[in-house]
């Protein structure tokens, strides 16, 4: 009806006038007073068109900056999760997808997915399905579910390269909408063993998007799969509907592959017309659409509309007041699209910059992360210098990144005022209007410190010994393989040694498993002080050890062995029982390795065999094999 009354409007014509007996000044007089009030009516009727197309631009624009910056926050999620993903497939093997029964393999598995975990608050479970599409362990599903009807497990059926794959929302046998983000896991050969899946519920993009800036209470936030089922909604809905959400715009959006769309549309839930921004999340199958009421966007037009109309009998003085007031609204409405662009409460610092790359905001989470403050850099700084202030070198790349029209994406080590060092991920973007005009560059800085410390731990969880500090089997194997390639490629001699505690158990059973512990602790740091620095220290299991002596002959070997063994031989450990202090011996076995052996099993197995002898002729004692 608006759209009506705007297209009559600026045809209407200029009422007749009286007759009247007039003399050549009055009618002169009446003709300008006339062609002026025509003239200011056609300037004004111009006036108002322009107004009404520039506030849906401004609309438009709004809620394409808004839906970058939610877009850039679902990315964000599944990088974190990502990342952690990425390090659990690195340590995983075949065992642990066949860990399927209680014991010590399927203890320590759960011990490590529920430390991820920790470092992915946003996720409800982490589960691990095998290549057979089989459950092998989740934390809200039996194991056994056959998955093999899931998209995700499809997915990593599938003959493609991306090891990655994020899954439309489906309901669990459990009862929980989630989506499931997945990696594949790959074995040392390069296949496929299985796939690690972090599942997010519905509710956790519901509650993160309830605490988004929106414009007015109008204005709606949504996320949504390639489906078009919705995930998250503000406002929110009572219940989530079962079917797609009607949308043929989004729908032709992603059927041409495209990457966002902008369009106007009726709500099928409230009836309201919006206009909407709607983007595709770059690999995921997820898409964000951002809807500006239209009604509320144009409430200032429509009030210009009728004080015009209103005040046109009094002609100039309230045409002036009405510039006067336009030029007002303009510059409010250019002030709070950049405020609600910036969103002041976010985590994430972000920076706003004109057209020429000039800072115009900076949030409070940018001041406290770089030092900087608003009225210091506001107008005055170039957002690549402050971005990039400690890699200057990078400023290059990204002024041209943004003059090609491209998003610049960055991890960079960086020092605050503080003197703390960290780890950032650095997002600048430039948003355009419809006709490819610049008007803004957005970036976000996230510091990822604590992913990074936390990815540096279970590494170094995977590769040693948590009890003694040595390497594990795993880690111990693998250097002992390189030392053998090393060893035979430039004929240096190599040896390894096998210890096994005599007695081990007598001492655990008596003394208990805690005193136990802390013998083989004092047994580790004994034979690290007592062999040399290039020499390999590993923990196979239980009572049993392993050292690797690289450039070391049997014959020399057996000499730094049994120093070992006397200075093992000399530890004392406070009695818990009380009476004498408690002694322990260790027996030792040697091998050499021979000319053309290429793996580390022929050496194990020779060495295993002086052990056994050292262990037959009494044990406290050093054999050669």
């Amino acid at each position: 009806m608006r759209e009506s009354l705007y297209r009559d409007f600026v045809t209407l014509r200029m009422p007749t006038l009286p007759r009247f007996s007039l003399s050549s000044l009055t009618v002169k007089t009446l003709l300008l007073s006339a062609a002026l009030c025509l003239l200011l009516l056609g300037l004004g009727a111009m006036e108002l068109a322009s107004s009404y197309h520039g506030a849906l631009k401004q609309g438009f624009n709004q809620a394409r900056v808004t839906n970058l910056l939610l877009a850039e926050w679902i990315q964000r999620e599944f990088r974190e999760i990502d990342l952690i993903q990425s390090a659990l497939a690195r340590q995983l093997g075949e065992a642990d997808f066949a860990a399927t029964s209680d014991g010590p393999a399927r203890s320590a598995l759960e011990t490590r997915l529920v430390r991820a975990m920790h470092g992915m608050p946003q996720a409800y479970d982490l589960i691990l399905v095998d290549r057979n599409c089989k459950l092998v362990l989740s934390f809200k599903v039996s194991p056994g579910f056959d998955a093999s009807e899931r998209s995700y497990c499809k997915a990593m059926l599938a003959n493609n390269r991306d090891d990655r794959f994020v899954s439309e929302r489906f309901h669990t046998i459990a009862g929980d909408d989630v989506v499931l983000a997945t990696q594949r896991v790959r074995g040392d050969d390069g296949k496929v063993i299985g796939l690690i899946g972090s599942a997010v519920r519905v509710e956790h993009f519901q509650t993160q998007i309830n605490r988004a800036m929106v414009g007015n209470r109008y204005d709606v936030l949504i996320f949504a799969d390639k489906q078009r089922q919705l995930l998250a909604r503000q406002p929110m809905l009572p219940k989530l509907p079962t079917q797609p959400v009607p949308d043929p715009e989004a729908e032709a959006m992603i059927r041409k592959q495209q990457s966002e769309a902008q369009y106007e549309m009726t709500s099928p839930f409230d009836g309201r017309r919006r206009l909407h921004a709607t983007r595709q999340i770059e690999h995921l199958p997820v898409i964000v659409s951002v809807g500006i009421d239209k009604e509320t966007l144009l409430e200032p037009w429509w009030s210009k509309l009728v004080l015009f109309i209103a005040s046109w009998g009094v002609m100039v003085l309230l045409i002036v007041y009405a510039t006067r007031r336009y030029l007002h609204n303009v510059a409010l409405s250019e002030a709070l699209s950049i405020r609600s662009a910036a969103i002041d409460y976010a985590a994430e610092a972000i920076a706003i910059a004109d057209g020429n790359g000039v800072v115009q905001y900076i949030n409070p989470a940018f001041r406290d992360m770089t030092g900087h403050r608003l009225d210091e850099v506001r107008g005055r700084r170039q957002l690549a210098e402050l971005l990039l202030e400690q890699q200057p070198e990078l400023q290059e790349q990204l002024a041209q990144a943004i003059h090609d029209g491209k998003n610049w994406r960055g991890e960079l080590s960086s020092t605050r005022p503080d003197g703390h060092h960290c780890v950032e991920t650095v997002s600048v973007a430039p948003v355009r209007d419809q006709y490819n005009e610049l008007l803004h560059i957005v970036a976000i800085k996230y510091d990822i410190s604590a992913a990074k410390k936390l990815q540096a731990d279970l590494e170094r969880l995977a590769n040693t010994d948590e009890l003694t500090g040595l390497y594990n089997r795993r880690q111990f194997l693998q250097r002992a393989q390189e030392e053998i390639a090393r060893g035979q490629r430039w004929q240096r001699p190599l040896s390894l040694a096998m210890l096994d505690l005599d007695f081990f158990k007598h001492i655990n059973d008596r003394y208990g498993h805690g005193f136990g512990d802390e013998v083989l602790r004092r047994f580790a740091s004994c034979i690290q002080f007592n062999v040399r620095l290039e020499d390999v220290c590993g923990r196979l299991g239980g009572e049993e050890f392993a050292i690797l002596l690289p450039d070391t002959d049997r014959y020399n070997a057996s000499l730094i062995m049994e120093r070992v063994r006397e200075a093992v031989e000399q530890i004392r450990l406070d009695n818990p029982l009380g009476g004498e202090a408690v002694r322990f011996t260790v027996s030792i076995g040697i091998s050499e390795l021979y000319p053309g052996e290429e793996t580390p099993t022929p050496l194990i197995a020779r060495a295993d065999a002086a052990l056994y002898l050292a262990k037959q002729e009494g044990r406290n004692c050093v054999r050669t094999g």
